[in-house]
C-alpha cells in the first residue's frame, strides 16, 4: 500500500468531525492509515480532547485503513462477503446501548490512490449499501493529487455518490445521522510545478460546489501572477469564474481548471463530465444570468470549446506579453 497526504485542512476537517461526535455523545470510528491517525490524535489533544479517555470510555474506535482494507481486498479483487460481517461488528461495539455512530474512513481513498478505481466505486456504492441498513454518517476524503491523473467522469462517479461535498473552503458542516459527505484538498500539477520558465502547464480539479468557483478563480490569479502576468488577472478571474459556473450550473459536474501558456500565448479552459456542446445564448436586456459565454467572448483574443473522452473543455486564450488582452 502506499500513503497519500491528507493535509492540514483536511486533518482539521476530520478532527472537526470526531470532535462534534463526542459533543453529540456519538461513537467515532476512525478507519484511517496510521500517519493520519497520529496527526487527528495530535489536533484532537491541541482542541483539549483526549482521545485515549475517549477510548476507554467507549466513544472512540480507532482501525487502521490498510490492514482492514487487506482483510477483504485480495489480488485486485473486493471480497465485500468479509467487509459486510466487520462493519456490522464495529458498528455494533459502537452503537451499544443506541449509542449514535459515526465513521471517517480511507479505504475507499486508498484505492483511489493505487490507480483502483473501479474498485473504489464498488467499495462506494457498498457503503452505501450498508448506510441503508444502519444508522450513522460517514465522512471520507480523497487525495486530489490522484483525481488529476482520473478521468473527471470517474470523479463525477465518485461525487454523485456522496449527499454532501465538502471542498477545502468549507469545513463547518458535519454531515448527520444516515449522510455522508466527501472531502477533496486541492492540488496543482502540470509541466512545470514551480511556475518558472516557458512552456507550463497547471491545472486543479474541484468538486461541483459553490465554493469551488472562487476557489478556481483565487487558482488561476495565483497562477498568472506567479508566471509574471499581472495584467491579465482581472479578465482571467471573470472567464475562469464564468466558465466554472457554466460547468456548476449546466454540466452538474466536477470540473478542472486549466491555465496554460505552452501554445505561445496564454490558455484559461475549464474542464467538465458532461458532453452537451456548449450553448450560447441571447440574454434578456433585464435578466440577471445568461451573459457568461457574452462575457467570455467580450475579454478573450479566441475562445471555443473542445470535446474531450467523456466530456468537454471550454477555453479562452488570452494576450500575452505585449499582446492585446481584449477582442473588439
Amino acid at each position: 500500500m502506499t500513503f497519500y497526504a491528507l493535509d492540514t485542512d483536511g486533518i482539521d476537517a476530520v478532527a472537526s468531525f470526531v470532535a462534534a461526535g463526542w459533543a453529540a455523545d456519538e461513537c467515532v470510528i476512525v478507519v484511517a492509515t496510521e500517519p493520519h491517525r497520529t496527526a487527528v490524535d495530535a489536533r484532537l489533544r491541541a482542541l483539549g480532547h483526549d482521545p485515549h479517555a475517549e477510548t476507554v470510555s467507549g466513544r472512540f474506535l480507532v482501525l487502521d485503513a490498510e490492514n482492514t482494507l487487506r482483510r477483504f481486498f485480495v489480488d485486485g479483487h473486493l471480497d465485500l462477503a468479509r467487509l459486510t460481517p466487520l462493519v456490522s461488528e464495529a458498528l455494533d461495539r459502537a452503537g451499544a446501548g443506541g449509542r449514535p455512530v459515526r465513521i471517517f474512513g480511507e479505504m475507499v481513498a486508498l484505492l483511489w490512490a493505487l490507480g483502483e478505481v473501479e474498485a473504489a466505486i464498488e467499495l462506494e456504492l457498498h457503503w452505501n449499501e450498508l448506510l441503508r441498513q444502519h444508522d450513522f454518517a460517514l465522512l471520507c476524503s480523497y487525495p486530489t493529487d490522484s483525481f488529476e491523473q482520473a478521468a473527471l467522469v470517474d470523479v463525477r462517479r465518485i461525487c454523485d455518490l456522496h449527499t454532501d461535498l465538502l471542498p477545502p473552503a468549507h469545513r463547518s458542516a458535519t454531515p448527520g445521522g444516515g449522510a455522508r459527505a466527501g472531502s477533496v484538498t486541492g492540488a496543482t500539477v502540470g509541466d512545470d510545478r514551480t511556475g518558472d520558465g516557458p512552456g507550463h502547464a497547471c491545472s486543479r480539479v474541484y468538486v461541483p460546489a459553490p465554493e469551488s468557483v472562487p476557489a478556481a478563480r483565487h487558482f488561476v490569479v495565483d497562477v498568472l501572477r506567479a508566471w509574471g502576468h499581472d495584467e491579465l488577472t482581472a479578465d482571467a478571474a471573470l472567464i475562469v469564474s464564468e466558465l466554472a459556473t457554466n460547468a456548476l450550473r449546466h454540466a452538474h459536474s466536477p470540473f478542472r481548471a486549466v491555465v496554460d501558456q505552452r501554445r505561445g500565448g496564454l490558455r484559461i479552459g475549464v474542464e467538465d463530465a458532461s458532453e452537451l456542446p456548449l450553448s450560447r445564448r441571447d440574454a434578456d436586456v433585464e435578466a440577471v444570468d445568461g451573459r457568461g459565454v457574452g462575457i467570455v467572448a467580450a475579454l478573450s483574443r479566441h475562445w471555443g470549446s473542445s470535446p474531450l473522452p467523456g466530456g468537454k473543455i471550454v477555453w479562452a486564450e488570452l494576450g500575452g506579453a505585449g499582446g492585446t488582452t481584449r477582442a473588439g
